[in-house]
């Protein structure tokens, strides 16, 4: 559900719920929680440049093969600033982070932690290029044996 606010500079506010049953699989092979539902609670305020999301999952993330469970909870932040050039360039700055509560023994943890720099680049309404750099804020060691290493990437895309 979105509600725009007619402040004529492009802000609206939005809300959304999500709740699915979980596979006999997850149910049985997760040893940290047994709830029989994942669920996720999120809210946003954005406008065309800038946009935040907090977003609340019960069952849902996947905290890795070394953990080999789903976190009862987890919080997740996400963060964007962009700016359209009349050009059709489109410098983006995001931060993202996904930290699981309640789990048995290890306290809060940390699962993604990244800041995003990229660009964009419109070459028309159907096609466009980026190149992505993801800064890793993960420590290596952390106990999901997440991926702790700085990525590049390149991109070019078609939509019809």
């Amino acid at each position: 559900m979105t509600y725009d606010l007619g402040t004529g500079v492009g802000v609206s506010l939005g809300e959304a719920y999500t709740s699915s049953k979980r596979t006999l699989d997850q149910i049985t092979q997760d040893k940290y929680d047994n709830g029989d539902r994942a669920e996720a609670w999120t809210g946003d305020a954005n406008n065309v440049y800038l946009a935040a999301n907090y977003t609340r999952t019960y069952d849902m993330t996947y905290m890795g093969d070394t953990l080999g469970s789903f976190a009862h909870k987890t919080d997740n932040w996400e963060m964007v600033g962009q700016y359209q050039f009349d050009n059709g360039l489109r410098p983006s700055l995001a931060f993202l982070q996904s930290r699981a509560n309640d789990v048995n023994g290890l306290g809060p943890l940390d699962l993604v932690k990244y800041i995003d720099v990229s660009s964009y680049y419109y070459f028309n309404k159907n096609m466009s290029a980026y190149v992505e750099y993801k800064i890793n804020m993960l420590k290596d060691g952390n106990p999901s044996n997440s991926n702790t290493d700085n990525t590049v990437a390149l991109g070019l895309v078609y939509e019809f």
